[in-house]
């Protein structure tokens, strides 16, 4: 089934149709995603914030923007585009998936005007797909790794950090907003990341305080330990 016979008529057709020429036109990416979340942006002026959430197994799809017909409850443009993206590169976080709720995001005082049933869902279902994108890392890391040492002829690795705490999180968070440091920090990764992602995270491009400042933290983290 498509898009359009699964969600589409929790949308207007203009909607729609507006969606769909951001999308044609590349103006939408994923920054990050899982089966239970996925955060995108959508290249505008200024550029704007997109994020899909739903819980495992749940036929409902919770979609919040930071546009101002977003912020009023409406499901926007920018949802669509980024729905069609999702249906490009994460499939199966579409699967069973029968309706859409629009979330209103939270200020930077930390109130919001969404509907208390709602919040507390997305709430919810960010929290699941934070410590599933946490185990599916750490799963991928290992393997990883115990790949290359079974190859050079030596014992699989049990499950343990290769850097400190402080420094795998950060190495995690960058991974998340789809920028992988394979080799470890990277002096030169880190740069483009905080660059690009400081034109989606900051407060005045459609982020957050919060956003923002968990951005810095993680950067000045990897720049600590690269010294």
């Amino acid at each position: 089934m498509t898009l359009d016979q699964i969600l589409g008529s929790s949308f207007k057709g203009e909607i729609q149709s507006s969606g769909q020429k951001l999308f044609a036109l590349e103006k939408v990416s994923i920054s990050s995603g899982s089966d239970t979340e996925i955060q995108a942006y959508v290249r505008a002026s200024p550029p704007l914030k997109v994020k899909l959430a739903t819980a495992m197994g749940s036929p409902t799809l919770s979609a919040e923007c930071a546009c101002p017909s977003a912020k009023k409850g409406q499901l926007c443009k920018h949802i669509w585009a980024a729905l069609l993206a999702a249906e490009v590169r994460y499939p199966d976080f579409l699967l069973g998936k029968s309706s859409v709720d629009a979330a209103t995001p939270v200020d930077v005082a930390g109130s919001s005007t969404a509907d208390p049933s709602r919040t507390s869902y997305a709430a919810t279902a960010k929290a699941r797909a934070s410590d599933y994108r946490k185990a599916q890392y750490q799963k991928q890391k290992l393997a990883a790794k115990n790949k290359k040492r079974v190859a050079a002829g030596r014992e699989p690795l049990g499950l343990r950090a290769t850097y400190p705490q402080e420094v795998e999180a950060a190495l995690a968070y960058f991974t998340l907003n789809g920028f992988e440091m394979p080799g470890g920090p990277d002096s030169g990764i880190l740069s483009e990341a905080k660059r690009k992602l400081s034109r989606v995270f900051h407060p005045d491009k459609g982020g957050t305080t919060e956003e923002i400042q968990e951005l810095n933290r993680n950067c000045d983290l990897i720049d600590q330990f690269l010294g």
